[in-house]
C-alpha cells in the first residue's frame, strides 16, 4: 500500500470521452499523482507491510539454511501446521519473529537452530527494511519419512 498524501492528488481535468464521461467517478485517476516518478522514493509515500507477509518471507528465509527441512503435507500446509512455519508481531515500526523448523535426525540441532535464528533475523531486515528485534527458532526433530525434501536437494528453475 503506497500513501499518497491529498495534496499530491489533482482533480482530473480530461477531455470527455466519446460517451460525455471525463474518467472515474470520484474524479481521481492514479495518473493524477503529479511527478510520482520523478521524485525521491523517500518523496513518494511508504510501504506499510502486513505480518503475514513477513512471517512469509521468515518462512522462506528459514527454508535457505542447510539443515532445515520441509515437513507436512499439502493438507497441514494450508493449515499452517507445516515445517517451517512462522508468525510475525508488529509494534511500533518493530517487529517480533516466532518460527517453527524442523530437521531430520540425527542433526545437530543447536546449530541449526543459531544459524536459523541470524539468517531469518538478516534476510527479513534486509528484504522488508523494518527493524527486526528479535527471532525465537523452535526446532522440531522429524523423523526421515515425515521429510518432505531437504534444502540441499531443491532445483530452481
Amino acid at each position: 500500500m503506497v500513501a499518497v498524501a491529498e495534496s499530491d492528488l489533482a482533480p482530473r481535468h480530461a477531455a470527455p470521452a466519446a460517451d460525455g464521461s471525463t474518467g472515474s467517478e470520484d474524479g481521481f485517476a492514479l495518473s493524477d499523482v503529479s511527478g510520482a516518478a520523478d521524485r525521491p522514493p523517500e518523496e513518494r509515500g511508504r510501504l506499510d507491510l502486513k505480518t503475514r507477509a513477513l512471517a512469509h518471507l521468515a518462512e522462506h528465509a528459514a527454508s535457505e539454511v542447510p539443515g532445515t527441512v520441509r515437513s507436512g503435507s499439502a493438507v497441514r500446509r494450508s493449515l499452517g501446521r507445516a515445517y517451517p512455519h512462522a508468525s510475525a508481531s508488529l509494534d511500533a515500526g518493530r517487529a517480533s519473529l516466532d518460527l517453527d523448523v524442523a530437521v531430520a535426525w540425527p542433526a545437530p540441532v543447536a546449530d541449526v537452530a543459531r544459524r536459523t535464528r541470524d539468517h531469518v533475523l538478516e534476510r527479513a531486515r534486509t528484504l522488508s527494511g523494518i527493524d527486526v528485534r528479535r527471532v525465537d527458532v523452535t526446532v522440531h526433530v522429524v523423523s526421515a519419512s515425515e521429510v518432505e525434501e531437504t534444502t540441499e536437494s531443491r532445483r530452481v528453475l
